[in-house]
């Protein structure tokens, strides 16, 4: 039935809605090619590697929120995820003097956790996902704080930072994190029942029910995911910066926003592609690096920033409405 009406939708798909599908694609080409020209540096090995490591953190974030906006579920605890995984790693590597791997593990078993806690505030509890991932992103912030006084912990191994950095067929190895994650997402959610499963239930969740879908076991999972992801972008942020900070990835979650309906994803569930995400991300990061090999006055950064935020926004319910005709 679900595949039926997917046909139905698609055959009725008139040429605006082909243009809207196709926009996010033509503003990529069309930033990167004005940019090209507009600047004799954009094009330079070098820059394109900087814009790929420079999204590397928002890029993992964005995949992470695109499955749960699919499943029709919001994360804002991400930013404050990825600080907190940061300054976990930081002082278990300080710890005793303990091997960098295991507090990458740890980074990682934290962000599990809070994907597991936040399942539990939106799946057992039943508050609203938009609700309880900010309460919480406040809360783990303040953790954060607590643990740190405030301060940045430096990384007193210097591993996870030539990790991150170093570079595999002359790219660096966080751009490869993410080509990885978006390689993966897209095999679970275009080839596999799980990602099936959620945008079944982000379409209709009752329907998805009654079909024998677990809906509470697919949201659970969606935030296990988010969760790990974000923990992800925190050890990255970590390497990159060679420390752990409470204050770090703050307003994150507004990037990754931004990325993930520039890229058509609906705030309703049920729909989008990974694939759309990633180019959202770009959008962003060649719109940021340009800008500033322009030179462009830091204050009407912010507002080409705010201006794409609101654009992104405007298309998201443009396209949220002609998919609800």
């Amino acid at each position: 039935m679900a595949a039926a009406t997917t046909a139905g939708r698609e055959g009725r798909r008139t040429p605006v809605d082909r243009i809207l599908d196709l926009g996010i694609y033509v503003a990529l080409v069309v930033l990167f090619i004005y940019f090209a020209t507009a600047s004799p540096y954009f094009l330079t090995q070098r820059n394109l590697l900087n814009v790929g490591a420079a999204v590397a953190v928002t890029g993992v974030l964005a995949a992470g929120m695109t499955v749960a906006l699919i499943a029709g579920q919001l994360d804002l605890t991400v930013g404050a995820n990825v600080a907190l995984v940061s300054v976990v790693v930081a002082l278990v590597v300080q710890s005793a003097g303990l091997a960098t791997p295991i507090g990458v593990l740890a980074g990682l078993a934290v962000g599990a956790v809070i994907g597991l806690l936040n399942s539990v505030l939106v799946v057992r509890i039943g508050i609203n996902s938009i609700i309880a991932t900010l309460a919480f992103s406040i809360a783990l912030r303040g953790f954060a704080l607590i643990l740190t006084n405030g301060q940045v912990k430096p990384l007193t191994n210097v591993a996870l930072q030539n990790f991150v950095t170093d570079r595999v067929i002359g790219v660096p190895v966080s751009v490869w994190i993410l080509v990885v994650v978006y390689a993966l997402c897209w095999i679970v959610m275009a080839n596999t029942r799980a990602g099936w499963h959620i945008y079944g239930v982000g379409g209709n969740a009752s329907a998805a029910s009654r079909s024998g879908i677990h809906i509470r076991r697919v949201y659970t999972g969606v935030f296990m995911v988010t969760g790990i992801l974000a923990a992800i972008g925190g050890v990255i942020t970590a390497g990159n910066a060679g420390s752990g900070g409470p204050n770090y990835a703050v307003g994150a979650e507004f990037d990754v926003l931004t990325a993930v309906l520039l890229g058509g994803i609906g705030l309703s569930g049920g729909s989008g592609k990974i694939q759309r995400t990633l180019a959202g991300v770009l959008v962003i990061g060649i719109l940021n690096n340009g800008l500033t090999l322009l030179s462009v006055n830091t204050y009407y950064q912010q507002l080409a920033r705010g201006g794409v935020f609101v654009l992104a926004v405007i298309l998201g319910a443009v396209a949220e409405r002609r998919r609800a005709r």
